[in-house]
């Protein structure tokens, strides 16, 4: 089975805000990044899954309508209607949201206190923010994620290709579950807005296809 890693497309507020689980808006490349990506994904998969947030949202509501089946009709010359289309159904779980910054949520990381922020900085994998998370803690939920609604679907017979839409860490927490990385090391992991990180699922194995494309 193969499964889609998708990173949501860029945000408004940039890199110098932790804005984490916070609901922001989408910048104004969203459709040409949103295309780009179709490019990289397969027609009718089996289960779209994503964050419910709403930067995430948005991709996954699109890319059910544009990877769904069915018959296409020209109405007007130019323009085709699909009909007895096919179209999966989007299932959101709170456990791809992105990682929660707590009481650092929507501050610019220069306006946080030095004195809180260096300790997590050194140790994120174990520290965590004021009322929010650790590193830990969001593996430990994307982990739960995927065995009970992943593992499942490649069990199946007929199991075909499934897509997640979700953010930044969530993508990087997987990925060092396949590869067995340290968590420590999860951020050299390069993945840019509007991403497409690619691997086959086979029995307990994963081959990584391709990350950040």
């Amino acid at each position: 089975m193969d499964v889609y890693l998708i990173r949501h497309t860029e945000v408004s507020v940039g890199r110098r805000v932790a804005y984490g689980q916070t609901d922001v808006d989408l910048a104004d490349v969203y459709e040409e990044q949103r295309d780009k990506l179709l490019l990289h994904l397969p027609v009718d998969p089996m289960a779209i899954f994503s964050s419910p947030l709403s930067r995430c949202k948005r991709l996954a509501t699109d890319l059910a309508t544009a990877l769904s089946v069915g018959s296409r009709i020209e109405t007007a010359p130019g323009q085709t209607n699909v009909i007895d289309a096919h179209q999966p159904v989007v299932q959101y779980d709170d456990r791809l949201k992105e990682f929660h910054f707590g009481d650092w949520e929507m501050k610019p990381w220069a306006d946080i206190d030095r004195a809180e922020l260096d300790p997590w900085m050194a140790d994120f994998v174990n520290v965590r923010t004021p009322n929010g998370e650790n590193f830990s803690d969001l593996f430990g939920r994307v982990s739960s994620f995927w065995q009970e609604q992943i593992l499942p679907l490649a069990d199946q017979p007929t199991s075909q290709s499934v897509c997640i839409v979700s953010h930044g860490g969530v993508i990087r927490a997987l990925l060092c579950l396949f590869l067995d990385l340290s968590l420590q090391n999860a951020y050299r992991i390069n993945l840019d807005y509007g991403a497409v990180t690619k691997l086959t699922l086979t029995g307990s194995s994963y081959t990584i296809q391709y990350i950040n494309r």
